[in-house]
């Protein structure tokens, strides 16, 4: 049988220096892993998702509200 190839040699995605850069974005650096400044910055990035769970939750706690009610007015 034949030996098949090894796949790990190849994981590392090699993009040349064309790849790299996107037209409009010479100014832009990347960013400095930190994780203070990675969790502030996804805190202001996503702050619509806290709106959006608070509503949700607003939402079930009525929704229950009306099953109850309605359960207690059937029986």
């Amino acid at each position: 049988m034949a030996k098949e190839p090894s796949r790990n040699k190849d994981r590392d995605i090699r993009l040349s220096e064309a790849q790299l850069r996107h037209p409009g974005m010479e100014h832009v650096t990347r960013p400095n892993p930190s994780s203070q400044s990675e969790t502030a910055e996804l805190g202001e990035e996503y702050q619509y998702v806290v709106a959006d769970l608070q509503r949700i939750g607003i939402i079930a706690v009525v929704m229950l509200g009306v099953l109850i009610g309605l359960a207690l007015f059937v029986v």
